[in-house]
């Protein structure tokens, strides 16, 4: 059998405590905080590998030497925690390889990489990422009794793993058959995660390999990984500042990089009197009338001081057979009194070819003919298509269409538009900022990542699966013989 280039091992420490696997959420909360900033990280510096690899045909080392500690260390606080619950051995801090830890990874001396598998490698692991997404995910459950519906999700991991810990908490031991899955599935994870960080270009076995040792025996005395004469960095304290901010720096960025494309958008959206039209949507009912209700307006004079007249509304209905339809806007009171005892259709949702509506209490019958209510802030009838001007003011309202007699069963294709001043230039200002915001965090991550693999290049990971602590046995000092 070939040895696939990483190996994950485990060693099982017994006795375990029976409750502590209660308290490792929260005693791992400082490692999911690493982890998230070291796999933010990663997933940077793979791209930039990647890239490397295209361009050079070359994975830099320091980058494989960061990824690899990134999945050691993710590897042991899974075996500490909810992936295997092997070991009450608290998980150390580093990327480097930790010899009398249960938990071990280690990988082969490089490999060379083809340049084209940063093109593939992803859609060469959908079989594996299939498999393993069938295992992590969650499957719904629903139960129902007397009326009552009971629903949940569990994955078929954690169903093991939730196993595993109730026969720890009664029995004081791992349940060896579901240790050895445990493990199995975690080193499939491990495998397709290295694969897909092109940390080797073999391409993982379809297999689920179980028990604490991979199955083709021990791994071969590795090569050094650094040339003679490279020293480490002194510490690792600069880069972790680099890595850590150009992690934080992600967020604004790309906020400021969605908000511009969004505000650039919307600019192009807008017509030659400053609108953004929605796209129109057929509102059908039985009823005498269609309503928008609970509209509710704030900090006009705000918004009008500083950028005019952003926020005017106007709304557009057509009647599809050009017969007569109308539009008003009132207070949502006085539209409310207008309408008591009458049934309609509130509007509570709508989207691009469908509108959802909520049936107000009332008989079917005629509304009192809206063109002469004296209630409306703005109002329009007639034939084929109306429309409603409105400058906004503070208040709450409600958007009535209805036939101009109040008749029941209203058609109309509607679309709705708000002023909105121009935006080319806040837009363009804040993906432009987004931009560099987005290479400076890269650069931070870069140069914190690679710094901490070049602390970790060239440590020679000792061969051999890891063992329970050897016993201490006191002898006499003998002389060395030649």
């Amino acid at each position: 059998m070939d040895r696939y280039p990483l190996r994950v091992e485990a060693h099982r420490d017994e006795p375990l405590s029976r409750w502590l696997w209660l308290v490792k959420w929260l005693l791992l909360v400082p490692h999911y905080l690493a982890l998230l900033v070291l796999w933010t990280g990663l997933v940077v510096l793979t791209l930039v590998a990647y890239l490397a690899v295209l361009i050079t045909g070359r994975y830099p080392a320091s980058i494989r030497s960061y990824n690899l500690g990134v999945l050691r260390w993710t590897w042991r606080v899974g075996y500490y925690g909810y992936q295997a619950l092997g070991t009450d051995a608290y998980p150390p801090f580093t990327l480097a390889d930790v010899p009398d830890y249960p938990a071990r990874l280690s990988l082969a001396p490089a490999e060379p990489v083809p340049r084209w598998l940063p093109l593939v490698a992803w859609l060469f692991a959908v079989p594996h990422l299939i498999i393993l997404g069938a295992l992590n995910g969650a499957v719904d459950w629903t139960a129902g009794n007397d009326g009552t519906v009971t629903s949940g999700s569990m994955s078929v991991i954690a169903a093991l793993v939730l196993t595993a810990a109730v026969a720890l908490l009664f029995t004081g031991h791992h349940l060896r058959g579901l240790y050895d899955l445990l493990i199995g599935v975690a080193r499939w994870n491990l495998r397709v995660a290295a694969y897909l960080c092109l940390l080797t270009p073999r391409y993982p076995p379809l297999r689920l390999d179980q028990g604490e040792s991979e199955p083709d025996g021990p791994p071969d005395p590795p090569a050094a990984l650094a040339p003679p004469g490279r020293s480490r960095p002194r510490s690792a304290t600069g880069s972790v500042v680099a890595l850590v901010a150009g992690v934080l720096l992600l967020a604004p960025a790309t906020a400021a990089g969605i908000g511009g494309g969004t505000l650039l958008a919307l600019d192009a959206r807008r017509d030659s009197t400053g609108y953004v039209t929605t796209p129109d949507v057929r509102l059908e009912t039985a009823t005498s009338a269609i309503t928008a209700e609970h509209v509710t307006i704030t900090d006009t004079d705000v918004w009008s001081r500083r950028l005019g007249n952003i926020g005017d509304l106007r709304v557009t209905a057509t009647s599809p057979t050009g017969g007569a339809v109308f539009a008003g806007i009132a207070p949502q009171s006085a539209v409310g009194a207008w309408l008591a005892g009458t049934a309609h259709d509130e509007l509570i949702g709508m989207e691009p070819d469908q509108a959802r509506y909520d049936r107000a209490p009332g008989i079917l019958r005629p509304a009192a003919e809206p063109a002469v209510q004296d209630f409306w802030l703005v109002q329009d009838s007639g034939s084929g298509s109306v429309t409603l001007p409105w400058e906004t003011r503070d208040g709450e309202y409600a958007v009535v269409i209805a036939n101009p007699d109040g008749s029941p069963g209203v058609t109309a294709d509607v679309n709705g538009a708000i002023r909105v001043p121009a935006l080319a230039g806040l837009g363009a200002g804040l993906l432009i900022t987004g931009l560099l915001l987005l290479f400076a965090a890269i650069a931070l991550i870069v140069l914190g990542g690679t710094g901490l693999g070049h602390r970790h290049f060239g440590e020679p990971p000792s061969a051999g699966p890891p063992g329970p602590p050897a016993p201490v046995v006191s002898t006499p000092p003998v002389a060395a013989s030649s």
